[in-house]
């Protein structure tokens, strides 16, 4: 029993210390910098995220919650919001976009074929 918690400790303290992960850097095309703040395996095989994207000059920060398909190189996208400043997590309920969106294939070079790359790694 004691392993067990033993682990679980160490698998929470890992995946907190990988919180906020970049995974596009800001470029001359696009100022903003990309990060994942939360992922998670769903029981239907997808993976759950929550992004940031932070403007540039920290002006702004959009959330986006998004499902992904490692296996068809699709996304879809759930939620978003959009808040003043560099933000870490979002201080408010993030918008429903569920009901509008579809799963939608990989447009190389975008943030999403990115993220969808970095998260199905």
């Amino acid at each position: 029993m004691k392993s067990a918690i033993t682990i679980y400790l160490l698998f929470t303290f890992s995946f907190s210390l990988q919180a906020k992960v970049l995974y596009r850097a800001p470029s001359a095309g696009d100022s903003g910098a990309y990060y994942v703040l939360k992922q998670s395996k769903q029981t239907d095989g997808t993976i759950k995220v929550l992004t940031s994207r932070v403007g540039k000059g920290k002006a702004y920060t959009d959330f986006t919650e998004l499902k992904i398909n490692c296996k068809k190189r699709l996304y879809f996208t759930l939620a978003g919001s959009s808040e003043e400043g560099a933000r870490s997590k979002p201080s408010k309920p993030l918008k429903d976009w569920s009901k509008n969106s579809k799963w939608t294939s990989l447009v190389n070079g975008s943030s999403k074929s990115d993220l969808v790359y970095y998260v199905c790694r």
